[in-house]
């Protein structure tokens, strides 16, 4: 097995970002304690996790109080610590980018889950690996990683992007999951956010929807430094590329090359669209 050309740990034979670890993984299967309420906004990297940690954030009123950043109010699961995690008031809702056998299960568990086309989400991820390169000390051109990280399923982490979004696709029948995909939010964020307050029960006058729709939107959230990670600049991540970069569906078209979108696109296929009825939306 190639070994990934970026810092890393393994877990159940996959690799995993460098600061979650075996240990903790094994933690959350033992320790975590789930509660009435609890509600996981569940992603891959780079679809969607923190415009939903927002969108979250908004509808429960800030359940958590006046926080520094997005991460205290909405912990990442796999990164936080037990303690941290049992200590939060309810509603608690948590990040993760679990796969669907890594996540904690049970009856009173709600899960949003989005996915976004995996054109996009493989420019995106790169810029992110560049970004946060205090994490991964990678700095390979997109041809080295398209092909020795992105599309190698030994290699990707939390594993291959079209294997961990089948996984999940397994579960679409599964009545505590709210599927959503990035591409419809880009097109019609007030819809998408009606579709999770029915699905979590949240009462919202249309003023308040509109509110939140409106501090919800791209333009909003770049700006904003709660949620715009410029608190890890010079840290971990380079201040010179932004976090929230562009928002838009299609972006991929002016990275791709004509070969590297043919052979997604075929794969996304036979591996998404032909098994589970789902038909990505490579632009808008």
């Amino acid at each position: 097995m190639r070994e990934p050309p970026y810092n890393f740990n393994m877990y159940d034979g996959t690799p995993v970002p460098s600061f979650i670890t075996e240990e903790r993984m094994k933690e959350i299967e033992a320790k975590h304690v789930v509660r009435d309420g609890d509600v996981f906004i569940a992603t891959y990297q780079k679809c969607g996790t923190t415009w939903l940690q927002f969108i979250l954030n908004e509808l429960y009123d800030h359940p958590q109080g006046k926080q520094e950043n997005i991460n205290d109010a909405i912990p990442w699961l796999e990164e936080a610590k037990q303690v941290d995690i049992d200590r939060l008031l309810s509603p608690r809702v948590l990040k993760t980018h679990d796969r669907w056998k890594w996540i904690p299960k049970d009856d009173k568990l709600k899960y949003i889950f989005c996915y976004r086309n995996p054109k996009d989400v493989a420019c995106s991820f790169y810029s992110h690996m560049l970004a946060f390169k205090g994490h991964y000390k990678y700095n390979g051109s997109f041809g080295e990683y398209f092909d020795k990280i992105f599309m190698d399923p030994n290699t990707a982490e939390n594993g291959f992007y079209l294997d961990f979004l089948a996984e999940w696709l397994q579960q679409y029948n599964n009545p505590q999951i709210l599927f959503l995909s990035y591409e419809g939010m880009v097109e019609d964020l007030s819809r998408e956010i009606k579709k999770i307050c029915n699905f979590l029960n949240i009462k919202k006058t249309d003023e308040e929807l509109e509110s939140i729709v409106d501090s919800s939107m791209f333009s909003s959230m770049s700006k904003n430094t709660f949620v715009n990670y410029t608190w890890r600049d010079g840290i971990v991540k380079d201040k010179d590329i932004k976090f929230l970069r562009k928002g838009k569906v299609g972006s991929w078209q002016d990275q791709l090359s004509p070969e590297q979108s043919e052979r997604l696109e075929k794969i996304s296929a036979e591996m998404i669209e032909k098994p589970f009825g789902v038909k990505f939306k490579y632009i808008l």
